[in-house]
């Protein structure tokens, strides 16, 4: 039916469908769909008898509209398919009426869809490569400081270009000026100390920089300035002469400290302690504010958890490799710590980038094992074995909630007494019970 005397604007044409016809009809939009019903039943072929909610509205997939509220309040747009069927009748099974709209719309919200998003991404990704594949080809007839000149100036045009508007070019430039430094490390110093704080080194500058430009200044510094901090830790332990295992005991007891902390590091961060001290004083706080709060929160935890992952990698393979009995004792530590430390970090690229970590320090206490007693190769196999039988586990049991309750109970305890051997295991990697005994 047609609203003669609904005003322009407010009309909605749609399609009504019944059991032997479909019409395409104009509809108030802010009319009820209940008085609406009696002139739509009849026009699809119903016989009325006056009792409009003897009647029901639904959409394609088998929504049923409220009587009570308009087209327009129902969320109907102009062109969509309405089904007109008897109360006594079972809700209609959700059917295509149009297979191409059907198609279309489909296309529309599958995941992975070409678009926008994806045509930067790779673009980006190409700009990379393109970069990177250009700074190696002219590195052998090039000197390394002039290179790493051209990739300082892309970077600084790149942060120009982006800081006005947060630029999607600008952000370009600056990821494949970044890459270019970083492939030039190699050429900058033969020292792997020194390359690996060139990287760490690039990498912070650069979040923090995108942080700024992308209007994420507080998740930029929260991750940079991790970055940093750890740079500066392993740098200075380095600098005051400690050897490679020794620095490694004290950068894996300050990344298991870090991991209990960077939660909290990151609620302040975001401000979220800041609008909780407001709400205590009876401030009005809004949605939005604590909504962007948390997101804050997220991605900086995100960014400095995986640069403490990281971190912990290193210091617990350095442990395994060239370390003492001390030492391997203290990776095996900081394997349960990490492990057991997921459960405190919500987001999959946290849990991800701790298990990681975790089973890289294990991999290099295994690989020791095997190489220092080859006759031990099982030793390999069984440890294998194990991470594919818990993995499964993880997988296909589902324990229930009391069981949970109690798994992190136990978890607990084991966490607090792995964290708390790490100190005197620490304290005997330098020799320091030897020598007390030696003296008394």
């Amino acid at each position: 039916m047609t609203s003669p005397t609904a005003p322009i604007g407010r009309l909605t044409r749609v399609t009504l469908v019944g059991p032997t016809r479909r019409v395409d009809v104009v509809l108030s939009s802010d009319e009820a769909v209940g008085v609406l019903l009696p002139d739509a039943a009849t026009m699809v072929g119903y016989q009325v008898s006056g009792r409009p909610h003897g009647f029901q509205l639904s959409t394609i997939d088998g929504s049923v509209l409220d009587p009570a509220v308009g087209l327009r309040a129902a969320g109907i747009v102009d062109g969509a398919l309405l089904r007109v069927d008897p109360l006594t009748e079972a809700p209609p099974a959700a059917v295509v009426y149009d297979v191409p709209d059907a198609v279309a719309d489909d296309l529309s919200r599958r995941p992975g869809r070409w678009g926008d998003a994806a045509r930067t991404r790779t673009v980006t990704a190409v700009c990379v490569a393109s970069g990177v594949f250009a700074t190696w080809s002219a590195g052998a007839q090039l000197p390394a400081w002039l290179l790493l000149l051209g990739g300082l100036v892309v970077i600084s045009g790149g942060f120009v270009l982006a800081v006005p508007s947060g630029g999607l070019v600008g952000v370009a430039l600056m990821l494949t000026g970044a890459a270019s430094v970083v492939v030039l490390v190699p050429a900058l110093t033969t020292s792997w100390l020194m390359r690996c704080a060139l990287v760490a080194l690039v990498i912070g500058g650069l979040m923090v920089l995108l942080g700024f430009v992308r209007g994420r200044g507080r998740e930029g510094v929260l991750g940079g300035g991790t970055v940093f901090a750890l740079l500066v830790l392993w740098s200075t332990l380095f600098a005051v002469g400690l050897s490679p295992e020794g620095t490694a005991v004290v950068m894996a007891a300050v990344t298991v400290g870090m991991l209990g902390l960077l939660p909290r590091i990151a609620l302040v961060f975001s401000g979220l302690t800041g609008l909780d001290d407001r709400h205590t004083a009876e401030e009005t706080v809004s949605r939005g504010s604590a909504e962007a709060a948390v997101d804050t929160a997220h991605r900086g935890l995100a960014l400095a958890c995986t640069a403490v992952a990281v971190s912990a990698a290193v210091a617990g393979v350095i442990l395994a490799q060239v370390g003492g009995a001390w030492a391997m004792v203290l990776a095996g530590l900081l394997v349960v710590a990490m492990l057991l430390r997921l459960r405190f970090f919500p987001l999959t690229v946290e849990v991800v980038a701790l298990a990681a970590a975790a089973l890289t320090v294990l991999g290099g206490l295994v690989v020791r094992w095997v190489s220092e007693q080859p006759g031990s190769w099982w030793g390999g196999v069984a440890v294998a074995t194990l991470v594919i039988v818990s993995c499964l586990m993880v997988i296909g049991y589902r324990p229930t909630p009391h069981a949970r309750a109690r798994a992190r109970q136990v978890a607990d305890r084991v966490e607090a007494i792995a964290v708390i051997a790490i100190v005197p295991v620490a304290i005997g990697e330098f020799d320091v019970y030897s020598r007390l005994l030696a003296t008394f």
